[in-house]
């Protein structure tokens, strides 16, 4: 399997929107003429800057499109909530009320938004994150965004508000749009927003499939970790 999609993505204009400009870039792929400034204006933020990739689906579906995520952030869903008929909307609401953060400033907008992604049709998948399954949504033509861990995309040092620090920073997370992937060796083709990342200084390159599996689950540490597919309505994705 070699898919490589022609996929463009501007420069993030700040550390913080790296999620709008992943998003921008799916759009762009689409044809969609909305503007960058107007991704970032719309989308909702979280309390110290960038957002989570539920803000971004939304936005998607409020645009029109389809919205397909495949989670795997065990901090806010539970397995076994796919092992049956669930009302996740309800399950993650009952769950933020026994931690008392329905009002939390982060996790209260990203709740609501929740519920209304799928009050508008947003699908939600639990299915292992493997070089297949990334590899036949890319062959349907459809780029996918991704809820990293950049300290570990990047193999980077963890940072704190001032700079990079090895032992008081936290790791980070950051969007990427996955635009590529090639079995002979096992490598995706990434389209990054942060043009100076340390791990090449591109935006556009290839990296290991299997690293870039391991930052989207480590993304849980960010509230991250997951993968967005949003597709012109009515030619969603198949699971594969």
């Amino acid at each position: 399997m070699d898919i490589d999609l022609p996929v463009s993505i501007r420069r993030q204009p700040d550390y913080t929107t790296c999620g709008p400009t992943s998003l921008h870039s799916v759009y762009a792929h689409y044809a969609d003429p909305i503007s960058l400034e107007q991704v970032i204006e719309e989308t909702v933020k979280v309390p110290g800057g960038g957002t989570v990739g539920v803000h971004l689906a939304l936005h998607a579906l409020r645009r029109g499109y389809d919205a397909d995520m495949w989670v795997c952030n065990v901090r806010h869903w539970d397995p076994t909530w796919f092992q049956t008929r669930t009302d996740y909307a309800a399950k993650l609401e009952a769950r933020a009320a026994a931690m008392g953060l329905l009002d939390d400033p982060r996790f209260g907008p990203m709740v609501r938004s929740v519920r209304e992604y799928f009050e508008r049709g947003g699908r939600v998948h639990w299915d292992e994150l493997t070089p297949r399954r990334i590899g036949n949504v890319l062959k349907q033509g459809f780029p996918i965004l991704a809820g990293t861990n950049g300290t570990y995309l990047y193999q980077a040092m963890r940072e704190t508000a001032e700079g990079t620090d090895d032992v008081r920073g936290d790791p980070f997370g950051h969007f990427v749009v996955i635009s590529g992937y090639r079995s002979r060796d096992m490598t995706v083709c990434i389209a990054d927003p942060l043009k100076d990342n340390p791990l090449t200084g591109t935006q556009h390159y290839r990296v290991g499939v299997y690293r870039l599996i391991g930052a989207i689950y480590l993304g849980a540490s960010s509230d991250d970790a997951n993968l967005l597919v949003i597709t012109p309505k009515g030619g969603r994705a198949a699971r594969g």
